[in-house]
């Protein structure tokens, strides 16, 4: 499988749930700068319809095809030059050192229906970034929630998933359906995974350690638990708003040490993974 083999370039990361809600976007799009901002060239690819990473790497740019090609372009054209759809990030008019975007757009969500005859639909993503893996040191995929072609594309290139869980939307069920789906695309029992904590309020006891109980006794999620965990800040959700990264928006935010500890587990379990 093409994400087993990192040593053609990039580290690839798929952040996914296929719940809505736990924040895949506030964690891609921050753990993107992060990485970014210790040197290594990243780039993100906005593989949600919903185009939120865009939004927050575009200055506000959510309809992103009125600008310039989109992710649709590299689903709907295999001659599709990648390079061409990659675009430098900001955050407002401030250029985003060391990190770029391939856009997404709305109308993703009809192109991925179109691909459902495609043959090997769920190869599109890494036929287009072996072209362009060597490019960079991180690669990190903005998933949709829900399990489409898109979703599938990612898991199949990604080196690692990341699995974000929050009170309000956890669901354990749902969480093994996305493992069964993993299991199905990579046609193994899928192991490179973690789950994390995000939105994480340690006032609410009760909601904590029921969600604790379930992870922590699952067989498959317990020996992928990460200790990071992700804190509720207003200034998270405040910064999407505004459209920019956390970092950018304010960079006193308490929670931004939460991305870099996230980084820095994640470095180091995908070494291992690796090795």
């Amino acid at each position: 499988m093409a994400g087993k083999s990192a040593e053609s370039g990039a580290k690839i990361y798929a952040v996914m749930n296929n719940k809505g809600g736990p924040g895949k976007t506030s964690t891609a799009t921050n753990l993107a700068v992060t990485l970014s901002r210790g040197g290594n060239k990243v780039l993100l690819v906005d593989s949600d319809q919903q185009a939120n990473s865009t939004e927050v790497l575009a200055n506000g740019k959510k309809y992103y095809s009125m600008y310039g090609s989109t992710i649709c372009d590299l689903y709907n054209n295999p001659r599709c030059d990648i390079r061409e759809v990659i675009v430098p990030a900001v955050a407002g008019d401030v250029p985003i050192p060391n990190l770029d975007l391939i856009p997404s757009d709305p109308t993703f969500e009809k192109i991925i229906e179109q691909t459902l005859t495609r043959s090997h639909r769920e190869k599109i993503m890494a036929r287009h970034l072996e072209k362009i893996r060597s490019e960079y040191k991180y690669i990190i995929f903005d998933c949709a929630p829900g399990l489409n072609i898109a979703t599938g594309n990612a898991i199949y290139i990604a080196d690692h998933v990341l699995v974000p869980v929050d009170g309000g939307s956890f669901s354990l069920s749902g969480l093994e359906i996305m493992l069964d789906y993993m299991d199905e695309i990579s046609e193994e029992d899928y192991s490179r995974f973690s789950v994390f904590r995000n939105n994480y309020n340690g006032a609410n006891k009760k909601i904590n350690a029921v969600i604790e109980k379930a992870l922590t006794e699952h067989p498959r999620i317990a020996p992928r638990l990460l200790e990071t965990k992700i804190r509720t800040d207003q200034a998270i959700v405040q910064s999407q708003v505004a459209c920019v990264p956390l970092y950018y928006f304010q960079k006193s935010a308490l929670s931004l040490n939460d991305y870099s500890k996230l980084a820095r587990e994640l470095e180091a379990l995908t070494e291992k993974e690796v090795a």
